[in-house]
């Protein structure tokens, strides 16, 4: 019985991911995906930066000062590297580092 549950979750899944493309809402869904996979993905750097927005294939990050933008610059790469792997595909090419502070930042 659990086969036919999986045929039908598989059906659902095709189904939506089917209505979220003909609603042209595909590329903003993989940029919701990636910036709420943000806080696992930055581990404890999370908390001292905070995505902001994707442009052009970019991801611009708040960083709390000088100092976290150089200790984030140290692993922008690997950050980039587990987010595409987290959404299954390159959707970040680089991110943006900004010495803008805000309010979600201890």
């Amino acid at each position: 019985m659990a086969e036919p549950r999986s045929a039908d979750a598989e059906s659902l899944q095709s189904l939506l991911e089917a209505a979220v493309a003909e609603l042209g809402l595909s590329e903003k869904l993989l940029e919701a995906r990636i910036l709420l996979a943000w806080d696992e993905v930055a581990g404890p750097l999370a908390s001292r930066a905070r995505p902001l927005k994707i442009r052009h294939g970019k991801l611009e990050v708040a960083v709390a000062s000088p100092a976290w933008r150089t200790q984030l610059s140290f692993v922008k790469q690997e950050i980039v590297d587990r987010l595409n792997a987290r959404v299954g595909k390159k959707a970040i090419g680089e991110l943006v580092l900004l010495n803008t502070r805000t309010s979600k930042m201890d």
